[in-house]
């Protein structure tokens, strides 16, 4: 009977501070952006749309934004009336400050894991319709980019670089597909692939890093799981700069990232 009564205070704990911690995130409103974010919330023929059709609509945006995307929200399924908001939100604005992008001085890429951890989980959310108010069950940040498919495929240009020593202790060339680098910490079914694109001569990197220090203490890799390295984080990660792996003091190569399934 002890036990019952001592699992039902310790539920009622739990809940009580899970809501506690819910009513502490304060609530930001955002008014809906027809050039910044897409819902099938608020305007239903989305999926009727062909690729053509989709293609010129996110060129049109494009024009009207300075990173390489946009915000497209799912709606939680009410819409609410009758909040009392004290400042509306640009959702534009607040995206397109460089505390989302990725790190770097060129790049217009934002950083989805950023944008999670300073937005979507710190805040509760409403987006403004007219006098309806839209709390999302699924926002994210899509990007333009690539456009298209095939031999035309635009892909986003503007990218900052990383360089990489490549010590052959932590990253390798495979034996079996020459020009194509392992790291030491892809295990089992799944890879981290670097293939070599080009070699470059004579650059300059003002800084370089050492894989496997990067790897080992970046969010994509947590040492008490079974699974220790989240190799698709990690691709998309690194899929947002140029990447370069130091081979002689001056020759580089130029790699693109790609995660590799095994059957």
């Amino acid at each position: 009977m002890k036990k019952h009564i001592s699992l039902l205070v310790l539920s009622f704990f739990f809940i009580t501070v899970l809501k506690a911690q819910e009513k502490s995130k304060d609530t930001l409103f955002f008014s809906v952006d027809k050039h910044y974010t897409v819902s099938p919330t608020v305007v239903s023929n989305l999926s009727g749309r062909t690729y053509p059709e989709s293609i010129a609509f996110e060129k049109e945006q494009k024009k009207h934004t300075k990173t390489n995307g946009y915000i497209f929200f799912v709606g939680d399924g009410y819409l609410t009336k009758g909040l009392k908001p004290k400042k509306i939100l640009s959702i534009k604005d607040y995206i397109e400050n460089r505390n989302f992008y990725f790190d770097g001085k060129y790049n217009r890429i934002i950083d989805k894991w950023k944008l999670k951890d300073s937005l979507t989980d710190k805040y509760i959310i409403y987006f403004v319709n007219g006098n309806e108010f839209i709390q999302p069950r699924y926002l994210e940040y899509h990007s333009y980019y690539p456009i298209g498919n095939g031999e035309n495929t635009i892909t986003n240009k503007i990218k900052d670089t990383l360089f990489f020593k490549l010590d052959n202790d932590y990253v390798y060339e495979s034996t079996i597909n020459p020009g194509s680098y392992l790291i030491k910490d892809s295990k089992g079914s799944e890879i981290i692939l670097f293939e070599k694109v080009k070699t470059i001569f004579g650059l300059k990197p003002k800084k370089v890093l050492h894989l496997k220090e990067f790897v080992r203490h970046s969010k994509f890799f947590d040492e008490n799981k079974f699974v220790k390295l989240d190799y698709f984080g990690l691709t998309q990660y690194l899929n947002s700069y140029e990447v370069f792996l130091i081979k002689h003091s001056n020759e580089y190569l130029h790699v693109n990232t790609t995660t590799v399934i095994y059957d």
